[in-house]
């Protein structure tokens, strides 16, 4: 199955793109998502430790499964006060 992973802000710029797709064997969870990414797209990878996933607008678990027509995002480590 494709799952496209949106970028944003530091890491769509390291990956000169907002997106990146990565192709999995279903059923693909969350952590399969980030273990793929280190595939597709090397220059994240230092980023990934700090990272999380998102699966329809909410954290995910690294458990939690995805389907074809999920919107996955990549969320970077954020500051604020």
């Amino acid at each position: 199955m494709k799952i496209d992973v949106l970028l944003f802000g530091p890491q769509a710029e390291i990956a000169g793109t907002d997106m990146v797709s990565v192709e999995l064997e279903a059923p693909a969870t969350a952590a399969a998502v980030m273990h793929a990414l280190k595939d597709v797209a090397p220059m994240l990878g230092p980023s990934l430790a700090s990272s999380r996933l998102a699966i329809n607008h909410a954290y995910a678990m690294d458990t939690d499964e995805l389907s074809v027509n999920d919107e996955v995002a990549l969320i970077g480590m954020v500051s604020g006060g």
